[in-house]
């Protein structure tokens, strides 16, 4: 199984938002968006919750699991993550990622 992490920085007055009220909505649309309706995705979690234990700048979460490299690529390139990674773009300042096989 393939774990997709990745994280971002969001912009400050986007829309009208603060960083914080970006991420959270990012987080509603997104869950909405792409959970149950991209079939390479296995599972998906978003968060705009950080503990004070964390170590990185990071306002927004995801983590995805796939059943390999292949499902991660279709996953990448369904019209619905196309979709909603263009909406996330106009708030993101930074963007960081990891995949890890298990």
């Amino acid at each position: 199984m393939l774990h997709h992490i990745v994280w971002w920085t969001i912009k400050d007055g986007v829309n009208g938002k603060s960083a914080q009220e970006a991420a959270e909505y990012l987080v509603k649309i997104g869950m909405e968006k792409m959970a149950g309706k991209i079939e390479p995705l296995l599972s998906l979690e978003m968060t705009a919750q950080f503990a004070a234990t964390t170590t990185q700048e990071v306002q927004l979460l995801l983590h995805s699991t796939h059943k390999d490299e292949k499902a991660l690529a279709e996953y990448a390139g369904h019209p619905i993550h196309v979709e909603f990674g263009g909406e996330l773009k106009q708030y993101a300042a930074s963007r960081q990622a990891i995949d890890y096989l298990v």
